[in-house]
């Protein structure tokens, strides 16, 4: 069976952070690029985009907004990062954050300073292994006190081979991830667990992708420079992978 993890609970932490109207007010409507994950929003049958940092338009400022008009022909697209340009306006009935885009285009793109490498051993593995920090360039704190963005380590195995690609963990340790201060001042790691000990053996399918998102918190990078985050699989060899980011 196919391992894929993908955002769980994304919408929810960037919703935790700050929001709400700012001070300006501007036009009712306006046209713009988004960039972000597009997600469906079952219990509310909603589609947003959630940006990495917070955007600021039409008065408000947040960090998920809806997708209205014909929105079901982006749906390929779930759980990925996009970049969708289109006409923002006020909602009719308000609510919050009481604007939404009307989507014009979007297309699927890698998140900025993405890294990738390629694991192949011949007829054995063949696989495309990525990181990102999302977002790759942030701060904890601004002039108004905590901006509310929530960084996350996005880790990925894309399977390129013509079988699938077997996982058999010999604990609960899935992920492993360190992040490191590169002038040499601080050091963070964390582990992610798998449930149960059925859960250690899993597989990514042809085709198919292993995607996992870690949130970082602020004891990860706790002051302004530039960090290196590592990530693996716990106990298996191969599938490390670094991705640089920065705190302002």
């Amino acid at each position: 069976m196919q391992r894929v993890s993908v955002l769980v609970g994304l919408s929810l932490a960037l919703l935790s952070g700050r929001a709400g109207p700012s001070a300006a007010q501007q036009a009712a409507e306006t046209t713009l690029t988004v960039e972000g994950f597009l997600q469906k929003d079952e219990q509310f049958d909603i589609w947003t985009i959630v940006a990495p940092l917070p955007l600021h338009t039409l008065g408000v400022q947040t960090f998920v907004l809806p997708l209205v008009g014909n929105v079901d022909r982006w749906s390929r697209h779930r759980n990925q990062y996009v970049a969708a340009r289109g006409r923002v306006a006020r909602l009719p009935g308000g609510g919050t954050p009481g604007i939404g885009i009307d989507v014009e285009n979007m297309s699927v793109r890698p998140p900025p300073r993405t890294s990738h490498r390629t694991v192949d051993h011949g007829l054995t593995l063949h696989a495309d292994v990525t990181l990102s920090v999302v977002p790759d360039r942030f701060a904890w704190r601004d002039a108004q006190g905590e901006t509310g963005v929530n960084p996350i380590a996005l880790f990925t195995i894309s399977n390129r081979r013509q079988t699938a690609i077997m996982f058999v963990l010999p604990t609960n340790n899935f992920l492993c991830i360190s992040v490191n201060d590169s002038s040499g001042g601080g050091h963070w790691d964390s582990t992610t667990t798998v449930l149960n000990p059925d859960a250690r053996r899993f597989a990514v399918q042809r085709g198919g992708i292993l995607r996992d998102a870690i949130r970082l918190p602020p004891e990860a990078a706790p002051r302004p420079g530039r960090y290196v985050a590592h990530v693996g699989i716990c106990d298996v060899d191969d599938y490390d992978i670094s991705a640089e980011f920065d705190v302002q």
